[in-house]
């Protein structure tokens, strides 16, 4: 069963609306008076690494700099070690979707940051596995994961669907729907995958 945190749909998206405001001005312009309770933290976990953390991404109104680090360490690329910082929007798009659907569960991050190296790899094998035909599976060889633009994540105990349409409603940039997990990044609007 999914635990709905108290905000409504229109609460979700006048959050989604100040999305691109709160990168510059932090938690204010984020979530303004509706939902100025931050002691929730950002929970994540990266289920190849198996780290998992409860991150306070606020600190007096502002971005906290050490949660920022330790977001960017469990958004890099894990299978080269590879930290970069990443688009803060998906941070705080990620910080509204968990309080939405499940501020007790950490948010799983299947993939965030990736080098050119990490994408040529998952599109080669793509690519084997479909006799070289790429299809809207295939990464993309300008993917935004590898200008820290983009993450694969799941929300647990909510549907795939129901997230794919918050994050649709936030209306930060493209959105993919995947068999087992929903991406989301902050380029241009789109959609593609498998739920419309």
């Amino acid at each position: 069963m999914t635990a709905f945190v108290d905000l409504g749909r229109r609460k979700l998206l006048r959050m989604g609306a100040l999305l691109g405001i709160c990168a510059a001005t932090g938690i204010d312009g984020l979530l303004g008076p509706a939902a100025a309770d931050v002691s929730i933290p950002l929970r994540l976990k990266n289920p190849h690494t198996n780290e998992s953390y409860d991150i306070q991404l606020f600190q007096g109104g502002q971005w906290n700099p050490a949660a920022l680090v330790v977001c960017d360490w469990i958004m890099r690329d894990w299978r080269e070690n590879a930290v970069v910082h990443c688009d803060r929007k998906l941070y705080a798009a990620l910080y509204v979707l968990q309080r939405y659907f499940n501020p007790r569960e950490p948010l799983i991050i299947n993939s965030g940051y990736r080098t050119e190296k990490t994408n040529a790899m998952l599109r080669k094998q793509s690519l084997a596995e479909t006799g070289g035909r790429a299809t809207w599976m295939t990464p993309a060889i300008n993917s935004l994961h590898t200008r820290a633009r983009a993450v694969d994540f799941v929300v647990p105990g909510a549907s795939l669907d129901k997230v794919g349409e918050a994050i649709w409603a936030l209306n930060l940039g493209g959105l993919g729907r995947y068999p087992t997990f929903n991406h989301m990044d902050t380029g241009g609007r789109r959609r593609w995958g498998t739920r419309g």
